[in-house]
């Protein structure tokens, strides 16, 4: 049984529901005037139902069984009715906590795969996603050490095509949005001038995000050791950094989250494996940027990934991910994209990020 899961950060949905969270009185209004989060400008939308036509027609073009969102809305009541009313009704749908910038997964309700999803708000649930040590960038004592969680809880599903047997192949399924890498260094002249502050507030910042990864790689590591080295775990998501070291990273000698998560090679059986071919790696990008520290360039990045335990890569859990399918979906993106490269009009694109999608067999 093959099943196509997709993962696809569609840019601050809350947009589409007016901009409201906790006063969300059930409608999806013709238009949006934007509104200020804190630091964050969410754009104006002069015309939903035509956003909203973007972004169903990328999802309905990948045609997927299961589909990870990030940045969805806040409520699981909002990505419901999202697709009742533009998806034919056809999923149901997982929520994680409750966030501006919320994860769902979408799963056709005629997929025929039993699932269990963890409470966001059960205290195990909250225990797994929170404790990633960190020190801010230059200090080292006790009362300066700090703990991180994962501020957008991952969705964490186990599926199978029998959840009656307990000895049925499994899927341990991990949607995940980490910290973003936004900063107070915000211009190539702060960091030739080592604007102290803006620099180590960077580092900081990267700190944050390779505290979250550690909680999840710590996970995986645990789930495998306490199951054995043939299960199968996919973790897929908007993972906010790439396959290489950015500038910081390579000043300042430190490590590659993604390199970070895939784990030790003195262990390869708690490994993981990226779900793309070598020639798609060297090839793929799913968001593009004016890239402050190359003086405003144009930057296209891969920070959309899927990553896989052995088990599933080489099925010996009775679960298998189809070699060669993992692939970015950009001819459906760009096919109800009308934004130029050199433009920031949330209007004209389905997201900034483009889908990523791939094939497990059960």
């Amino acid at each position: 049984m093959d099943v196509r899961i997709t993962s696809f950060n569609i840019e601050w949905m809350v947009s589409i529901f007016g901009g409201r969270w906790a006063d969300w009185d059930g409608t999806i209004p013709d238009s949006f005037a934007g509104r200020s989060l804190g630091d964050i400008r969410l754009e104006e939308i002069p015309d939903v139902p035509g956003l909203v036509a973007r972004i169903t027609g990328v999802i309905d073009a990948i045609d997927p069984d299961i589909l990870c969102v990030q940045e969805g809305p806040p409520r699981q009541d909002q990505m419901q009715a999202f697709v009742d009313r533009f998806l034919d009704g056809r999923f149901d749908v997982v929520t994680a906590n409750s966030q501006w910038q919320a994860n769902h997964v979408l799963i056709r309700k005629d997929l025929g795969l039993d699932f269990t999803a963890d409470d966001p708000k059960d205290r195990e649930t909250i225990e797994r996603w929170s404790g990633g040590p960190y020190y801010p960038w230059g200090l080292i004592g006790l009362e300066d050490r700090k703990a991180q969680r994962f501020h957008r809880q991952p969705v964490r599903l186990l599926l199978s095509e029998d959840g009656s047997d307990p000895d049925a192949p499994t899927l341990e399924l991990i949607s995940l949005h980490t910290k973003s890498k936004f900063s107070k260094l915000r211009t190539r002249a702060q960091w030739e001038a080592r604007d102290r502050e803006a620099v180590l507030d960077a580092l900081t910042v990267r700190q944050k995000l390779s505290a979250e990864i550690g909680i999840l790689r710590r996970h995986i590591t645990e789930r495998i050791d306490a199951t054995d080295d043939d299960h199968a775990i996919l973790v897929l998501g908007d993972l906010n950094d790439g396959p290489t070291a950015d500038l910081l990273e390579g000043e300042f000698l430190l490590h590659n989250i993604i390199d970070q998560l895939v784990g030790t090679i003195l262990r390869p059986e708690v490994r993981m494996r990226h779900a793309m071919t070598d020639a798609a790696l060297q090839s793929s990008a799913t968001t593009r940027f004016h890239n402050p520290l190359k003086d405003g360039a144009l930057t296209e990045e891969l920070i959309d990934h899927m990553l896989l335990s052995e088990g599933l890569q080489t099925g010996r859990s009775g679960i298998v991910f189809r070699p060669g399918t993992c692939q970015v979906a950009r001819p459906e993106w760009e096919a109800q994209n009308d934004e130029a490269d050199d433009q920031d009009i949330r209007q004209l694109r389905p997201s900034d990020h483009l889908p990523v999608t791939g094939i497990v067999a059960f």
